[in-house]
């Protein structure tokens, strides 16, 4: 009998023992779930990020780039490794820009559009003046040249008033100008009054002092 009844608690035991092994495994698995769950929450991105100023930088800690919002303008910065400006977009109610740097921050090309007029320039390493220039308003477009003393050189363009090409000394005075109408090509001294034009010998004198007006202006 007591065999039996040692047998049997043995069983009991045992059945207990599975029982209690299928409990804690249950709670293990609900445990990870949960941990996962709250893991995968965490590391999930936000939609939305409202802030005035984001900065980036890379792993180092070194600041790489602005995303920025003011009254006056916002937009996007980003820097060379040497923390100088490198790109710039920016929006403003007055302009729209976007500006590219070389790697030493020194500014090398611009473009602005706004409501009038839209500009691309490109400038050299220092210049405060570009060395070539596209520009389009109201006036017509024109593209232009300038010397490293960024005076303007050579200037080509279609204004209301015609198409037009005018080449200038190292003072910036007008030498030589071709247009599409009007005078059609005509020479210039360094002093700016006219020298030749085809059909000269047919010109009067008040004619041939009249000629310099007649070069068409290009847009600036």
């Amino acid at each position: 009998m007591a065999s039996f009844e040692i047998s049997d608690r043995l069983d009991r035991l045992e059945r207990s023992n599975r029982n209690l092994k299928t409990a804690l495994s249950g709670c293990l698995c609900c445990a990870v779930a949960v941990m996962v769950i709250g893991a995968s929450a965490t590391t999930t991105a936000p939609k939305v990020i409202d802030a005035e100023k984001i900065i980036l930088r890379d792993a180092a800690g070194n600041e790489r780039g602005q995303l920025f919002a003011s009254e006056n303008s916002w937009g996007l910065v980003l820097f060379n490794k040497n923390g100088s400006k490198a790109a710039a977009l920016v929006v403003s109610p007055a302009l729209n820009a976007i500006l590219l740097s070389d790697q030493n921050g020194n500014v090398r090309q611009t473009v602005t559009s706004d409501l009038n007029e839209s500009h691309w320039s490109v400038f050299r390493p220092g210049s405060d003046t570009s060395q070539f220039e596209v520009v389009d308003n109201a006036q017509g477009t024109a593209l232009s040249f300038h010397d490293r003393a960024n005076t303007p050189q050579v200037e080509l363009g279609v204004s209301t008033k015609g198409s037009a090409l005018n080449i200038s000394d190292s003072q910036g005075a007008i030498r030589a100008s071709m247009t599409g109408q009007g005078i059609g090509f005509a020479l210039f001294a360094n002093d700016g009054k006219f020298q030749w034009a085809p059909g000269l010998d047919n010109l009067s004198p008040e004619e041939r002092e009249k000629i310099k007006a007649l070069v068409p202006k290009l847009p600036k």
